[in-house]
């Protein structure tokens, strides 16, 4: 289990700002500029053997490649300077990653409502990065109890499968059950975290309202990892497959199997943390009656 969650205090906060005042004064921070500067202007090629040489992953595209060695250059001028911050403390002990799968037509009308047909959820340690566990449920619409063939052939989810499911509201009483079968949100604070802002900001909210449920305290705040994926890498946008391959991976299973979409991004996950990036919460939902 994670530990020494960070529960940040205002004298706390206030000494960590004078820390940081003095530390950007160090010559150290000079140094560490005129070095990002230099790998900015190296191909690709050359940033790849630098990485090999230091034995670290070689692989993904520049932008990646390039974040990656400066990052372990930061970390490593920091150490020499004596100036290596405290190992920085996750918001939560545990992440919780989700990407459902939604009834859909071929062509959407504007009004139309996405139902939730499959509910994925894979938990991973947030400081082993490993995983822990796994959820894995199927719902059944109620207003689009008919599955058009376009959302069987894109997801994967056949009209006998949903029809032996349970309702959403079954399901999302096993899922939180499941929550607290590991302690979660009692012992244990956790975060969700999606592949971009729509799996909890439009399909979740509107399945608890579609079945006049208050959103759970869990789902009013989540991390988009898409978001954080373009801040740190800067790269260009693109399809989870994408992102997947721009990290020199490739992409485990079948593109819309909730199941699949949902360990794929687990892997990116783990190795945007395992490059430097500081996984937090960046999407906040507002609005949370049914």
């Amino acid at each position: 289990m994670a530990e020494g969650l960070l529960v940040q205090e205002e004298n706390e906060n206030e000494n960590t700002e004078e820390k940081t005042t003095q530390y950007c004064d160090h010559p150290v921070y000079k140094e560490i500029s005129l070095s990002n500067g230099k790998i900015n202007k190296m191909k690709k090629d050359e940033v790849k053997r630098i990485l090999v040489e230091r034995g670290l992953d070689s692989r993904g595209v520049k932008e990646v490649l390039q974040k990656r060695l400066k990052n372990h250059i930061k970390k490593e001028k920091l150490t020499q300077a004596k100036l290596a911050q405290e190992k920085r403390m996750n918001e939560v002990h545990f992440y919780c990653v989700i990407d459902f799968e939604g009834t859909c037509e071929e062509d959407n009308p504007k009004d139309y409502i996405h139902e939730i047909i499959e509910f994925p959820a894979v938990l991973v340690d947030a400081t082993t990065l490993e995983v822990v566990s796994e959820f894995h449920e199927y719902c059944k619409p109620q207003c689009k109890a008919q599955l058009s063939q376009f959302c069987q052939d894109l997801t994967g989810v056949t009209q006998e499968t949903v029809d032996k499911a349970d309702a959403f509201p079954e399901v999302l009483a096993k899922f939180e059950q499941w929550l607290a079968d590991h302690n979660l949100g009692s012992e244990y604070k956790f975060g969700v975290v999606t592949d971009g802002p729509w799996d909890m900001g439009r399909f979740f909210s509107a399945q608890c309202r579609l079945c006049s449920i208050p959103v759970p305290k869990f789902a009013r705040k989540w991390i988009n990892l898409r978001k954080l994926y373009r801040n740190f890498y800067k790269t260009q946008k693109g399809t989870l497959e994408d992102m997947v391959n721009n990290l020199g991976m490739r992409f485990e299973g079948r593109p819309h199997s909730g199941m699949d979409d949902s360990r794929n991004i687990t892997r990116i996950l783990q190795k945007m943390a395992q490059d430097g990036c500081e996984v937090k919460f960046n999407e906040y939902l507002y609005n949370n009656t049914p």
